[in-house]
């Protein structure tokens, strides 16, 4: 139906605490196929990528990383209950730091009709929170010459540091 939306999966966190000072509190939002709503988060190849690419910008090590799916239903706006609960989830797990993994998510979650390619690389604000998007792991699995770019992404977020 034209009226379908996004809708925000259950969030859950990846890594217990770590141990390094200072450590950024990281929430995730990845697009992720509905189907996909019912495994963990790091199963299967896009998972293990997930997990690779987050533990390489070493978010195992962050105060806090917590991952919510985010589930497109076909042709989607956002819808005012999407946003609601994502402004709720932003107040609760208080982070420095939101990454968005997908095209559609980022166009989505920033109402912009800017090229993906426009979005990434800059600092963004999602509900006064400093955001970064990237691509999600299973367009990297199908497209691996942009393993690069989303490195380069999660470099630029792990150098955003509170109040700077």
């Amino acid at each position: 139906s034209p009226h379908a939306s996004w809708q925000l999966g259950d969030a859950q966190a990846l890594y217990a605490p770590g141990t390094q000072s200072g450590g950024l509190r990281w929430l995730v939002l990845a697009e992720t196929p509905a189907s996909a709503l019912q495994q963990s988060v790091f199963d299967g190849d896009a998972g293990r990528l997930l997990n690779n690419m987050l533990r390489a910008a070493r978010l195992h090590l962050a105060d806090a990383v917590l991952f919510a799916p985010l589930v497109r239903q076909a042709g989607a706006p956002v819808s005012p209950e999407f946003s609601a609960a994502l402004a709720a989830l932003v107040e609760r797990a208080q982070p420095d730091v939101v990454l968005v993994m997908g095209r559609l998510a980022a166009l989505a979650l920033l109402q912009s009709h800017e090229p993906f390619g426009r979005l990434r690389g800059r600092v963004h604000s999602l509900h006064g929170v400093k955001t970064i998007v990237t691509y999600d792991a299973p367009y990297l699995l199908r497209t691996p010459a942009d393993k690069g770019k989303a490195w380069d992404d999660l470099c630029l977020a792990m150098s955003l540091r509170a109040g700077v």
